[in-house]
């Protein structure tokens, strides 16, 4: 029996137009392309990656220029103070010629160029002892007396000598001398009989050698004024051999060095 003819007007519509029968595709949901946009639009190497690489490269270039510009106000400001110090030293060569005291006797053209309350005189004490000892046994030897035998201090072991505060008081430097004086020791370093002198500025304490001491004189006043010691010696002695001048020219060609060597301003600030 043959089909009705609406029937088979409604499947030649639905199959291939050509008339081959061939299956056509089946329609893709609506929510599935929207899916697959929201895919590509969230693949990294397709959509926000090359948009924000410029922001992150500014944000790592600012980051950087902050960190360079923190670094140059930080080692400009060392640099500042180290002028400053020098600076003030080179006023204090070109302009300081020591201030009287009667707290000492000072001779005729002496003044003094600096004074440390609370120094300490340093001496070198021993640390040997003795090894050996023996204390002995004793023997009675009538009317509850006892007597002891065999007893020795055995010998004497010579350790390393240690510089120990004998006194403290109070140090003068002058264009002649440096005196330290206290309740219980005075000591005079004469320039005259200087032979020579060192500085521990870790200790904050100077010995002097003179000829007229068999022992080397020590006297400590702390590190914390170490660099105004040295100087203030170094000053008082130039007055004393008149080489003041040289001093003041040595200060000037250090001082123009540090200038010359002032921390430079990152590039991107100039």
């Amino acid at each position: 029996m043959s089909a009705p003819a609406g029937t088979q007007a409604t499947e030649a519509g639905t199959g291939d137009p050509s008339g081959a029968g061939a299956r056509q595709p089946r329609p893709v949901p609506t929510s599935a392309r929207h899916l697959g946009r929201s895919a590509e639009l969230s693949c990294p190497a397709r959509s926000w990656r090359p948009a924000r690489l410029p922001k992150i490269q500014k944000m790592f270039e600012k980051h950087r220029e902050k960190k360079l510009e923190r670094e140059h106000v930080e080692a400009l400001s060392r640099w500042q103070a180290q002028r400053d110090g020098y600076a003030e030293l080179l006023e204090l060569a070109e302009t300081f010629n020591g201030l009287p005291t009667t707290e000492i006797v000072l001779s005729p053209g002496e003044a003094v160029f600096y004074k440390v309350v609370g120094a300490a005189l340093l001496d070198s004490r021993s640390t040997g002892h003795w090894e050996g000892a023996s204390s002995g046994f004793s023997v009675p030897i009538g009317g509850g007396v006892r007597y002891r035998v065999g007893a020795t201090r055995g010998h004497y072991v010579q350790g390393e000598p240690v510089l120990a505060a004998i006194d403290h008081g109070t140090v003068y430097v002058t264009n002649h001398r440096v005196v330290f004086t206290g309740p219980k020791q005075t000591r005079e370093v004469a320039f005259a009989k200087l032979v020579g002198f060192q500085h521990d500025d870790e200790a904050g304490s100077t010995t002097f050698s003179v000829s007229n001491r068999q022992k080397p004189v020590t006297v400590h006043y702390g590190a914390a004024i170490s660099a105004q010691f040295d100087f203030r010696l170094d000053l008082a002695l130039a007055h004393y051999r008149g080489t003041t001048e040289a001093l003041v020219a040595q200060l000037r060609e250090d001082l123009a060095k540090l200038d010359a060597a002032r921390p430079p301003a990152p590039a991107f600030a100039r």
